[in-house]
């Protein structure tokens, strides 16, 4: 008597474990995780590397005059110390650039003590600013949110023709024979990086995956 429960215990354990083998093989399965296109992906990357470039910009700037300055500092210094070999009148003008130098450094280090030190904190909070949000619109670009694209697209739209202004102005100097104009180039890497997200991210590719990225409304209530 006592094996007759055990039994039909056993039995409907066996048939509740097959029920449960049947029901998932006949339901569908769950929605798959699906790589974005290599457009998005790059125009998520090309807009993280805008980002960089727009941030690091005005440090390439400085450094380039740093560099500059130093380098022609060194140059005058070397010739003051051949002041036998010189010619005088070449030697006046050495002195007179040597006292330029440090007119120009007496400026600097009066001014760093209530100019530089804001300017440079301003910069780093604009920096920083404008980083974070290259970086959102990108990883979300890639992502598939519809949101960043649009956002993306509006905001270089609007910034990429104050870039090319600013670029044909600073292209005009170029004669001048100052390093730090090199830093223009800059500029051209930003449109490029910006042209190249704006198309990438409505190719039809990129449509196609922010659409399957969307919501699915839930069915309304049958009447």
């Amino acid at each position: 008597m006592s094996m007759e429960p055990r039994a039909t215990g056993q039995q409907a354990a066996v048939q509740q474990a097959a029920v449960q083998q049947a029901a998932a093989a006949v339901a569908p399965p769950g929605p798959q995780r699906i790589r974005p296109p290599l457009s998005l992906r790059i125009a998520g990357i090309a807009w993280i590397l805008a980002g960089f470039v727009f941030s690091l910009g005005p440090a390439l700037v400085a450094l380039l005059l740093q560099l500059q300055y130093a380098s022609l500092k060194r140059q005058a210094f070397r010739l003051a110390g051949l002041a036998d070999t010189v010619d005088p009148t070449e030697l006046l003008e050495v002195e007179q650039y040597l006292a330029e130098f440090d007119r120009i450094e007496a400026i600097v280090v009066d001014a760093a003590g209530w100019i530089l030190v804001p300017l440079l904190i301003l910069y780093a909070c604009l920096a920083l600013a404008s980083l974070t949000c290259y970086l959102v619109f990108g990883i979300w670009t890639v992502r598939g949110a519809n949101w960043a694209r649009i956002t993306g697209t509006v905001l270089c739209g609007l910034s990429t023709p104050l870039v090319f202004a600013v670029w044909l102005f600073f292209a005009g100097f170029e004669w001048v024979p100052l390093d730090a104009l090199r830093a223009n180039y800059a500029g051209l890497a930003l449109i490029a990086l910006h042209v190249l997200g704006l198309v990438l991210v409505w190719l039809p590719a990129s449509n196609a995956y922010v659409r399957s990225r969307r919501p699915v409304p839930a069915p309304g209530p049958i009447r």
